[in-house]
């Protein structure tokens, strides 16, 4: 088992920081790629806790013994934990990376874990990528303000209902912008649900609460 540690410079590569409200920390990636996956981790419920570069693993390839570093561990809300390898799709159909993953795949079930490999066309899914960095924006909050506090107060006395964003509006007689940006700020906290996976937020958004 062994470590890297991409927070020492280094002149070859660009790492990118991600800043996770989930983690209470910053995560280091290697590529636009691995930080786009950190949105979805990121406002993915059933992930509780995720770690980029965690401690690696021997593997045999081709009767030698090789190392290797998973991209990110994942921790989910049942306690089972996966880890996964973020690539290029060009890459990951090449025919020796296919040969190595087989490795590192046999090697990670023999010590009884996961893992996955996911590429753009599983990271970059419209507008569920699009919708949490959106919501990444608006990250942060330490507790809720008066008008939200109004909100969830309507929310909450019927929560079985859904109300669209655009009724919100015009309930509390504030401005588009406004109810916006707090009900982002409340979707990104987790006070308040939407179904932001197939749906961008809009004025026809329904929410509900949490």
């Amino acid at each position: 088992m062994y470590n890297r540690n991409l927070r020492k410079p280094h002149p070859n590569k660009n790492i990118y920081k991600f800043i996770s409200v989930k983690n209470k920390t910053s995560i280091m990636c290697e590529s636009g790629l691995e930080n786009d996956a950190c949105f979805l981790f990121e406002y993915n419920a059933n992930v509780i806790s995720y770690l980029s570069q965690p401690r690696g693993f021997e593997y045999l390839h081709e009767g030698k013994t090789c190392f290797y570093t998973p991209d990110f561990l994942v921790q989910y809300a049942d306690f089972t934990t996966e880890y996964f390898e973020v690539k290029p799709f060009t890459r990951a159909i090449e025919f020796e990376f296919k040969k190595k993953f087989r490795s590192i795949k046999t090697a990670a079930m023999e010590n009884e874990t996961i893992i996955s490999l996911i590429t753009e066309r599983q990271i970059h899914i419209q507008p569920r990528l699009e919708n949490a960095k959106l919501l990444h924006r608006y990250a942060g909050i330490q507790s809720l303000n008066s008008f939200q506090d109004k909100i969830l107060d309507f929310l909450s006395a019927e929560p079985s209902c859904t109300v669209s964003v655009g009724e919100l509006v015009v309930r509390f007689k504030r401005s588009k912008g406004e109810v916006h940006s707090n009900l982002l700020a409340m979707l990104s906290a987790g006070y308040i649900q939407a179904n932001l996976l197939e749906h961008q937020f809009h004025q026809d958004t329904q929410i509900w609460v949490a």
